[in-house]
């Protein structure tokens, strides 16, 4: 019984979402995920805090006479005496109810070491790990050797050009109520149960609320409505998850589907004919976060009621071929037109408050093995690749070593991956893949998109991108890309008779001063902004969606030095980059 353990302190951990006054980790501010760090950087559990819960509930679990409401009260108690939550009852007592069977059953297979937990927990707070070896583990590189490099050269003027819609973390709340508190100290807040309404500032806008608040159905549909107005051109839509909203203590499998149903219907309803690839969002599952590997079968634990209704739902837009890979773990690949891939990846199975990664952290699925034969396919094709998936690699909450043996990958199909393209954070950003030998030569760039959701202190937003189209030699790559948003505080100032208006933002080569956006140009954009306080004030700008309160608090000192480090992190493992900005940054004296 010693060898499982506390995920019980994950589904802890995962819900404290408001937690101040925890010492700041070693990549604060900026590093997200919403469920594991305060908006003003700070982790909300520290090596120690883990290792006493997880030791409880350890204790717990070994006592064969303890019952499942004796382990939620003491979740409930420790929630309460930690003042996280308004509502500890409802929020941490009705999480752990509904992930107790999934604990219950990756207990009793005795196969995760209690003392690893916390070190992959909490990645880069050093709380470390008892026993690595077993979560060591390697993709077999392709038996292909790498083919030489040819930097592409830039598409002719007037070439074709194909527009794509990047739809990200849209959060759909069937709940939410204008006018109801916007305060409630729980993960969502804006709900007829929210509680009273104590000031007047504390009521949620009409048109959505800064707070902890998701999207209300009619804003959703404006958004959607006015996308279709303004861009009639798009090519296709990639759709990178996160449908369902953060009230992570109710969710259920027959909500869930009613969302996902709902929102593949609008998409349809306004772009009829025009294809899209989408991927999972860790919000999907339920319990919220939960994948379990493809061996796991039970009903009550297994993923592939999700997977089938992803299968069942994509099936409008997706070739039937693809079927038996989402079925079976959630992933898929499809031709766009001739030359161009699409693989959709699940990355979900990096998720470090994913239960089964704890399980089984070891490939998941196989999936990481199957994108390497797919690109070694592509590559032997000709054709050139877009991956898309939710979770960014390198993010603080993707797990080290997934991360580690994805980025080889992209180094080893340089030539062949022509973008990436994720979501999750809900922050308009990037990142840069670099060189496994020439550690500074950058060689692929990940875009991640904006959130549609305002969760939290974000406008709503979305993008469109700009990709060199079908032509003798087309790189496939992205030539530009636009964010488009909606103010929120103007929006509500006008009220529910007047419609909201949504305007671009920026454009990516305008704004930037950029000739193109490959990895040469956006690695050197990052080194600019080392330098130039102006260029990464209002890279800041835009990366929070001009979100009027953020915006105005700036960026500097810590905060930027773990902005710019997530641009170049990929995986979390690997400070090096992350140390170079600091010594960079904090040698000046204006830091």
């Amino acid at each position: 019984m010693m060898r499982c353990l506390p995920f019980l302190f994950v589904a802890l951990v995962g819900s404290f979402t408001l937690l101040n006054g925890a010492p700041a980790p070693a990549l604060p501010e900026e590093l997200d995920d919403a469920e594991f760090y305060t908006e003003d950087g700070k982790n909300v559990v520290t090596c120690a805090l883990c290792a006493t819960v997880v030791e409880d509930v350890m204790i717990l679990l070994q006592n064969g006479t303890v019952t499942d409401q004796q382990i939620i009260d003491y979740i409930i108690d420790t929630c309460a005496k930690l003042n996280v939550f308004t509502n500890p009852d409802q929020v941490c007592g009705g999480l752990t109810a509904i992930a107790l069977p999934t604990i219950r059953y990756i207990f009793s297979t005795g196969v995760v070491i209690p003392g690893n937990i916390c070190g992959m927990l909490l990645q880069g707070q050093e709380c470390g790990l008892s026993d690595p070896e077993p979560l060591e583990w390697a993709i077999a590189p392709s038996s292909n050797p790498k083919p030489p490099f040819n930097e592409p050269s830039q598409p002719p003027p007037d070439s074709p050009t194909i527009k794509v819609l990047h739809l990200a973390d849209i959060h759909y709340d069937p709940e939410y109520l204008a006018g109801a508190n916007a305060m409630c100290g729980d993960p969502l807040c804006c709900r007829a149960t929210s509680g009273e309404v104590v000031n007047a500032t504390d009521a949620a806008g009409y048109w959505g609320d800064y707070r902890s608040c998701d999207m209300p159905w009619y804003l959703i549909e404006d958004a959607v409505s006015q996308m279709a107005t303004r861009h009639p051109d798009v090519g296709y839509i990639i759709w990178t998850g996160d449908l369902t909203p953060h009230d992570v203590w109710s969710t259920a499998k027959e909500e869930n589907i009613y969302i996902i149903d709902r929102l593949m219907t609008l998409i349809t309803q306004y772009f009829p004919g025009v294809p899209v690839y989408p991927t999972l969002g860790n919000h999907e599952s339920h319990p919220v976060n939960t994948f379990s590997p493809p061996e796991i079968t039970d009903p009550e634990l297994s993923t592939s009621w999700l997977y089938d209704e992803a299968d069942r739902q994509w099936a409008r837009w997706l070739p039937a071929e693809v079927s038996s890979t989402i079925r079976y773990g959630g992933f898929y690949t499809a031709l766009v037109q001739p030359g161009l891939r699409i693989v959709s990846m699940n990355m979900n199975y990096c998720y470090t408050l994913n239960y089964w990664t704890y399980y089984k952290s070891q490939d998941p699925a196989s999936s990481l093995l199957w994108l390497n034969q797919i690109l070694e396919e592509a590559e032997l094709n000709g054709e050139k690749v877009h991956i898309l998936s939710h979770i960014p690699p390198g993010n603080g909450d993707c797990w080290t070593i997934f991360s580690r043996e994805f980025s080889k990958i992209i180094n080893r199909f340089e030539s062949t991956v022509a973008a990436q393209f994720y979501g999750h954070t809900h922050k308009d950003e990037y990142k840069v893949f670099y060189d496994t030998v020439e550690l500074t030569r950058p060689v692929n760039v990940a875009f991640i998109a904006p959130s549609l959701t305002t969760y939290s202190k974000l406008n709503p937003g979305y993008r469109t991108y700009t990709v060199d189209g079908q032509r003798p030699g087309s790189t496939w790559s992205v030539l530009d890309f636009s964010t488009f948003i909606m103010n929120l505080t103007e929006a509500n100032q006008r009220g529910s008779e007047a419609a909201p208006v949504w305007s671009e933002l920026y454009q990516a080569k305008q704004e930037y001063g950029l000739t193109d956006l490959t990895p040469q140009s956006m690695d050197m954009l990052f080194q600019r902004m080392l330098t130039d306080d102006a260029l990464f004030q209002l890279y800041f700008k835009n990366h929070h969606k001009n979100a009027d309160e953020v915006v105005a608090e700036g960026c500097t000192n810590r905060c930027k030095s773990n902005l710019l480090c997530r641009i170049v992190t990929t995986d979390i493992a690997d400070q090096s980059k992350c140390e170079n900005i600091r010594h960079q940054l904090f040698s000046h004296p204006e830091f």
